[in-house]
């Protein structure tokens, strides 16, 4: 993808809180994950500074921890732009999320609270609600919500640490692949029923305690996320031989 200027993305939900640089980071990376900045734009540090209110130091404070991030590139004298994201790697995602979700889960099993419970059964059936409604943003919003609790749930702090940034990669990835793979408004029913069925089996195992349960189901969740990429995947590259062949 040929890199581009990019505007203020339209589609700001508040300022992050915390430090001038804390807030650049957050927003700047929520726009990234969220494919409001497109893998090859380029940042522009004076709309940063005008859209934060910060001078330029926090901003390149934030520049340089995306950059630690993997989530842009820093170019000499030339600013910064969105990383790409090259699709080989991603058999090597799925095996690093197989093993730490799978952690993930077992662990949130034998340490979540029945106050993560409740909430983790209020953000999924907020899911099944956006997926009715084929709000794809919103189901994309949740899910990512209803991982991160999990992530809280297993009382690791470097865990999920670790997890966390999995999530991140597995959004833009996602993003990246079924922009272009699925129309806006195609929503796979099957995929995301299954999606809610899953979740609800996540929470019927954190009440019980079940540990191997609970593991289980984070391998069959991390294959039916790996087979929907796949398949993206293949409807954009049978695109582009389309197009090329003509």
């Amino acid at each position: 993808m040929t890199a581009s200027s990019v505007k203020e993305p339209t589609a700001i939900r508040g300022r992050p809180k915390g430090t001038g640089a804390q807030r650049v980071y957050a927003g700047l990376r929520d726009d990234i994950l969220h494919h409001r900045l497109p893998p090859g734009s380029s940042i522009e540090e004076a709309m940063l500074e005008r859209r934060h209110g910060v001078s330029r130091t926090p901003v390149r404070e934030a520049l340089i921890r995306l950059a630690s991030d993997g989530l842009i590139t820093l170019l000499p004298n030339r600013g910064a732009t969105v990383a790409g994201i090259d699709f080989s790697d991603v058999p090597q995602f799925f095996e690093t999320m197989d093993v730490c979700q799978r952690m993930v889960l077992r662990l949130a099993a034998l340490r979540c609270s029945s106050d993560q419970i409740e909430r983790l059964r209020r953000l999924n059936t907020d899911f099944a609600e956006a997926a009715a409604h084929h709000d794809v943003i919103a189901m994309s919003e949740i899910n990512r919500d209803f991982h991160l609790l999990t992530a809280e749930a297993c009382g690791n702090k470097y865990v999920s640490a670790f997890y966390i940034d999995l999530l991140g990669v597995g959004l833009r990835l996602a993003h990246s692949a079924f922009d272009t793979a699925f129309a806006e408004s195609e929503v796979d029913e099957g995929y995301f029923s299954t999606v809610v069925d899953q979740h609800n089996a996540m929470i019927s195992a954190f009440e019980k305690r079940d540990g191997d349960a609970a593991e289980k189901l984070g391998r069959m969740h991390t294959d039916l996320f790996r087979n929907r990429i796949l398949k993206a995947i293949e409807i954009n590259a049978a695109a582009e031989i389309g197009i090329g062949g003509d």
